[in-house]
């Protein structure tokens, strides 16, 4: 009879805990109202609003930050179409089809889709951003009833881990901050950003944690498959789906060849079932188009990415005259050149490129229980280690990141087994990480500047956000 009991209580507890854990989470108040997240529930209510004729631009991050809808609007309606423009793309780390779901009951008759994904194969893929998803439909629960049920049982998967991030926010008042770029204010109310993004703010012109090798991109076929539906479904609406590209910095390139190029393209062309409007060779621009990432334009550069995308548009709509448009002169670099300092003797570096990665450490510097790695040595900045670059340093208990520092590679800290503080003094950056960075170094608490906690937590700017592993031994300074 006990034994009944028990069980009993079991399975009530069991089937009462989810519900406690739901109504815990819609106890709390909101938190990314602010930030950059909250505009994908403001691109859908546009998009679900807006009568009439549609171009739906669909991507990731490079769409909210390449594309000028209002003058893509200004210079079709000068040959004679009318249409508005809808941005559909905010962040990568969502995952593109997330976004298809959330696209396709919108399309009617004589719109226009353009696929513009970032050319990297998680874009390509079936890849979904759980974390990424709860926080841009925090305030937009109908967001999540768009998503195929796939995409749904994952998001309801994540949503313990999600539940614990809130909480913790509330708890260490470490609020979500639209800061920058990266706030919801930087967009009006056409979901066209208007942050002034000057000129190229990476000190190399480029981020050298994600370069970008077009020739082995890989498409997944179940992505394909979502497409092949996706342009099926619009057709049956009355619409079309084509394709163009994202716009990718130059010297980002792994491979910079016509062989790479056309390797993509022929890529796109033989695994999706819609027109490729456009050539990838105009959208690989030179850095000085660039903002803060391999993908993202200035304000600039997002002029002269709209004038080729309304070009590719004309020609498709049968339309072959030359789009009348004074491009601006492309804007120089805004990045904070970092000051020498004086070099200690305690690294050894190797060239890449305009820059140095520490490739180990001197007699004297194996000796140092703290080290601080300069920013700039010979006149060049230090961007990163070579994998065996703390080889040895066995009493090291502290190290210093300056910002010029991009990036950290697998298995870093193996030998640092009394390295206790990694203090990371990126204000207007992340330092990329990967899985296996701090792999067998779990002693590591990482310090990083309260006014740049929100950038670790939340990604921005990240293709993929890999800090959100590591966000348990992460603090503030």
């Amino acid at each position: 009879m006990r034994r009944g009991r028990n069980i009993l209580i079991a399975l009530l507890l069991v089937l009462l805990l989810p519900v406690g854990v739901l109504l815990r989470g819609w106890m709390l108040p909101g938190f990314y109202g602010e930030t950059y997240y909250s505009v994908l529930a403001k691109m859908h209510q546009r998009l679900e609003a807006t009568e009439g004729k549609k171009i739906v631009v669909v991507g990731g991050s490079n769409v909210a930050f390449g594309l000028n809808g209002a003058l893509l609007e200004e210079l079709l309606a000068e040959q004679g179409y009318d249409y508005t423009v809808c941005p559909f793309g905010l962040y990568a780390a969502v995952g593109t089809g997330a976004m298809l779901d959330l696209s396709r009951d919108d399309l009617g008759e004589g719109d226009i889709v353009v696929l513009a994904m970032e050319p990297t194969s998680e874009t390509m893929s079936g890849y979904f951003g759980a974390s990424a998803f709860w926080k841009c439909a925090e305030d937009a629960p109908e967001l999540l009833l768009e998503l195929e049920k796939s995409r749904q049982a994952a998001l309801f998967g994540n949503y313990v881990p999600y539940l614990q991030e809130r909480l913790y926010i509330e708890k260490s008042g470490l609020l979500p901050e639209g800061q920058g770029v990266y706030a919801a204010a930087s967009f009006n109310d056409r979901c066209d950003m208007i942050y002034d993004r000057a000129g190229n703010a990476m000190p190399l012109g480029w981020d050298t944690a994600t370069p970008v090798d077009l020739g082995n991109v890989q498409i997944a076929p179940d992505f394909a498959r979502q497409v092949a539906e996706y342009c099926a479904l619009a057709e049956r609406q009355g619409a079309r789906v084509v394709m163009s590209f994202s716009p990718v910095n130059r010297p980002a390139l792994a491979a910079d060849s016509p062989d790479a190029v056309a390797a993509f393209f022929d890529g796109c062309n033989r695994s999706f079932a819609c027109p490729v409007i456009s050539d990838p060779n105009d959208y690989i621009l030179d850095s000085g188009w660039f903002y803060d990432n391999n993908f993202h334009l200035n304000s600039a550069g997002a002029e002269v990415r709209t004038v080729l995308l309304a070009r590719d548009l004309l020609v498709f709509l049968g339309c072959y005259r030359e789009v009348e448009y004074e491009l601006p002169e492309m804007p120089g670099s805004i990045a904070k050149q970092p000051e020498e300092e004086p070099d200690e003797g305690f690294f050894l570096y190797e060239p890449m490129g305009e820059c140095w990665m520490v490739s180990g450490l001197t007699e004297s510097g194996l000796e140092q229980t703290e080290l601080a790695v300069p920013s700039v040595y010979e006149g060049k900045p230090v961007v990163g280690f070579s994998a065996d670059a703390l080889k040895g340093a066995h009493f090291l208990e502290e190290l210093r990141l300056p910002e010029t520092v991009e990036s950290l590679p697998d298995g870093l800290f193996r030998d640092c087994g009394r390295l206790t503080r990694l203090v990371l003094e990126h204000t207007g950056s992340v330092c990329a990480v990967t899985e296996q960075t701090f792999a067998g170094a779990e002693q590591i608490r990482i310090f990083v500047p309260r006014e740049a906690y929100h950038l670790y937590r939340d990604g921005y700017g990240c293709e993929e956000n890999v800090w959100t592993v590591w966000l348990d031994r992460i603090e503030v300074f």
